[in-house]
């Protein structure tokens, strides 16, 4: 609302000043022109302190002036809005330009000073604003006529004025007046205006650092919230990574040295070669487990692809626990590493899980991308299965990584146990091609 109302008064205030510059030199022209035709010339001249130079030519040099101010407001107020650099130039120009006014009239009117003071207090925002406010009203006061004429020789717009009879001598006189004390009402009415818009962006301000301040300790509390989130979030990965590790390290393990103690005796060049196996499948969980506790990527993956991690995974199984495990892994499903990690950790542990609990002996694993773009995984054995299934740790976390990677995932209790999942493959692979 203050912003139009500034506007507003803005153009009225460049009225007014070019109006009464233009009205001081119309009347000069306008008396000259009377005297001449009253032959009262050398009665009049000799009446004068001063005669204007050409007030003809000083007419039209205010035309021009009043031009220039015109140009310079539009370039302010429509052209140079958010440019405070060029902002500040219109204003030195207006200055220069009112101040060659003021000498057109020899100073018989000041009041265009207002609409420079005006600008300043309205676009200047530093401290500078200051420094131009006191020397604008210092200008103001100094230019004075009655201060002025002291010392230099002027023409006297009074005595222009006094040529007229009584009754237009009063008009003119309370139209001049009128008219310069219309200007100091818009100058001070501006500067209210101006002050209250300043005085309601500062509570405007402090009303938004208000709710800045809430916003940040909210921020800082969901940060509070989220550190800790990521350090439960953290735990559980990491138990996770070292339950699935040590799980089928230990499974392996345990395993392999009963299949070595029943062959000992028989064939000890075998039992050898099966204890070496066995050998590495420990020394491989040692490795896998250290990585997990410093919160690196646990799988031997990080290296391989998925396919070659779990087939080496399959084959150290195969060697350690003398199990059959038959396989068909496809290549190139394109997901990101920790996506590779998840489809990794749920063959391993469903692997552990039938050779831990399902006492199984043969182990089918398909690891495949469907006719829908689907990677399908199925880990299917032939041991004695569970009477109910329950989550447990293991199988809640299976559920978890898949969930994880926006894929679905299902046991089935049927002859042995069945783990069937599937993850969508499409947007995965559009956005690996873009």
């Amino acid at each position: 609302m203050n912003d139009n109302k500034i506007r507003k008064i803005k153009y009225v205030m460049l009225g007014i000043n070019i109006f009464a510059i233009i009205f001081i030199l119309i009347l000069i022209n306008t008396t000259t022109t009377l005297v001449c035709i009253d032959n009262n010339a050398r009665v009049f001249i000799n009446s004068l302190q001063k005669l204007p130079y050409k007030p003809t030519r000083l007419l039209i040099l205010s035309i021009l002036g009043s031009i220039l101010l015109i140009f310079t407001f539009y370039l302010r107020q429509f052209v140079f809005e958010k440019n405070k650099k060029n902002i500040l130039l219109t204003i030195l120009f207006d200055a220069a330009i009112s101040i060659l006014l003021m000498k057109l009239v020899d100073f018989n009117y000041n009041g265009i000073i207002l609409w420079v003071l005006a600008n300043v207090v309205y676009y200047i925002e530093s401290k500078n604003k200051y420094i131009a406010i006191t020397v604008g009203v210092l200008l103001y006061i100094l230019t004075t006529f009655s201060i002025l004429d002291v010392y230099v020789n002027l023409f006297s717009l009074s005595e222009y004025i006094n040529y007229f009879p009584k009754q237009i001598r009063q008009i003119i006189l309370t139209f001049y007046y009128t008219l310069t004390g219309f200007n100091l009402i818009c100058f001070i009415v501006f500067c209210v205006l101006v002050i209250q818009e300043q005085r309601g962006r500062i509570n405007e301000i402090n009303a938004l650092y208000k709710k800045l301040s809430v916003a940040n300790e909210e921020l800082k509390q969901l940060a509070d919230i989220k550190e800790k989130m990521g350090e439960t979030k953290e735990r559980n990965r990491l138990a996770r990574e070292i339950h699935d590790t040590l799980g089928h390290s230990l499974t392996a393990i345990s395993f392999g040295v009963d299949a070595c103690l029943a062959t000992l005796d028989k064939d000890p060049t075998s039992t050898k070669e099966k204890l070496q196996v066995i050998s590495e499948v420990a020394k491989s969980g040692i490795k896998e487990v250290r990585t997990s506790v410093t919160t690196l990527r646990a799988d031997s993956s990080e290296e391989l692809s998925l396919s070659k991690s779990i087939i080496e995974m399959i084959e150290k199984t195969i060697h350690a626990t003398g199990i059959k495990i038959n396989y068909t892994i496809e290549k190139n499903f394109n997901l990101e590493k920790y996506e590779e990690n998840a489809i990794y950790r749920v063959v391993q542990e469903s692997i552990t899980n039938a050779i831990r609990h399902g006492h199984a002996s043969i182990i089918d694993i398909n690891l495949i991308k469907d006719e829908k773009n689907n990677l399908f995984l199925e880990i299917k054995d032939n041991g004695i299965g569970c009477k109910k299934i329950k989550p447990g740790f293991g199988t809640r976390h299976m559920k978890e990584r898949i969930e994880s990677i926006k894929g679905s995932i299902e046991y089935i209790n049927n002859k042995g146990f069945t783990v069937r999942a599937k993850v969508p493959l499409r947007d995965r692979e559009k956005n690996k091609n873009d």
